[in-house]
């Protein structure tokens, strides 16, 4: 198919597709090549197999973007994929959710069929995001799949780094702010905010005042945490205070706070003064509508609604 694409053999492609027998995403190209307007549905497509028919999706839309291939019916293309992508990401976070539930990650079951998650994914979505920014008006589209990405990056976060979940949500509230939802940007970045601050200063919880001033965060999550400060700050008007702090590879007494143990600290606080703490805390990634907090190593929160999310983003996105 790929070399019927590069030498422009469109006739002889579409024969080929509509007597493929696998993926579906060849019978809806042989439709656009047809002319026909296609609907998707999020019944159009088999979960087990969203990942199969987006790579094989992806594989084709990038021969099809350097051949002669009018422009709106790449366009089609390219958000049939984009809707792929999105019920995807969907489906996967469902998946860690009920694997969550059960105690284990989704990384741990993909032994079973439908729990398999090909690695290629997270990477290929990305590949399909610098593709698109290419092109001029593509803004949804694009944050359509930042926005699938940064919700696989939350379904297997104990394989990948945090500042790797962290980028991957920068991007997500970025494009989100290209697209104007300023309000969903903001609580994003105010997640982003919460999941990145030092343990040394959430671990200490008053106990130990001087823990606030120790920094024992990697270089990369400051960079991530500093970035959604900026971006918070500039969003919505508000200087957020922090204060000056000491990282531990620059301080051994640095190192010794961070490594105290609160809880051994014979000065506790009395509940009354615990729940408040606990009542002013900022809740990881509380919107936009049923976001998981993405760092499942003891941080991720049970969402809300999973259909809210989607159905939150079919309205923003309906039409691309």
């Amino acid at each position: 198919m790929i070399e019927l694409i590069r030498e422009n053999k469109f006739e002889e492609l579409k024969e080929v597709l509509k007597n493929s027998e696998h993926p579906r995403v060849h019978y809806f190209l042989a439709e656009i090549l047809n002319g026909k307007e296609v609907e998707i549905k999020d019944e159009s497509f088999l979960p087990p197999q969203y990942q199969t028919e987006f790579l094989e999706g992806l594989k084709l839309y990038k021969a099809l973007e350097q051949s002669s291939i009018d422009t709106d019916s790449l366009r089609k293309f390219s958000n049939l994929l984009v809707h792929l992508s999105f019920i995807m990401s969907s489906y996967i976070h469902v998946l860690s959710d009920e694997a969550m539930s059960q105690g284990i990650y989704l990384t741990d079951l993909g032994h079973i069929k439908e729990y398999k998650l090909n690695p290629e994914i997270r990477g290929r979505i990305q590949e399909f995001i610098d593709l698109l920014k290419t092109k001029s008006g593509e803004e949804k589209a694009i944050a359509n799949l930042a926005s699938a990405k940064a919700k696989i990056s939350s379904s297997i976060g104990n394989i990948l780094e945090k500042y790797e979940i962290g980028d991957d949500m920068l991007q997500f509230a970025q494009h989100f702010e290209n697209v104007g939802e300023i309000e969903i940007a903001i609580r994003i970045h105010q997640g982003i905010m919460n999941d990145f601050e030092c343990d040394s200063v959430k671990l200490s919880s008053g106990l130990i005042p001087e823990m606030s001033h120790v920094d024992d965060r990697p270089e990369e999550e400051i960079e991530v945490f500093n970035k959604a400060k900026m971006h918070y700050e500039r969003l919505t008007g508000h200087e957020i205070e922090e204060p000056n702090r000491v990282h531990i590879k620059d301080s051994p007494a640095a190192q010794h706070l961070a490594e105290t143990d609160p809880s051994q600290n014979e000065n506790i606080t009395n509940p009354e003064e615990q729940k408040k703490n606990s009542d002013n805390d900022i809740r990881p990634t509380e919107k936009p509508e049923a976001m998981a907090s993405p760092y499942p190593a003891g941080t991720r929160q049970n969402t809300e609604s999973k259909a809210g999310f989607l159905e939150k983003l079919k309205r923003i996105f309906r039409k691309n």
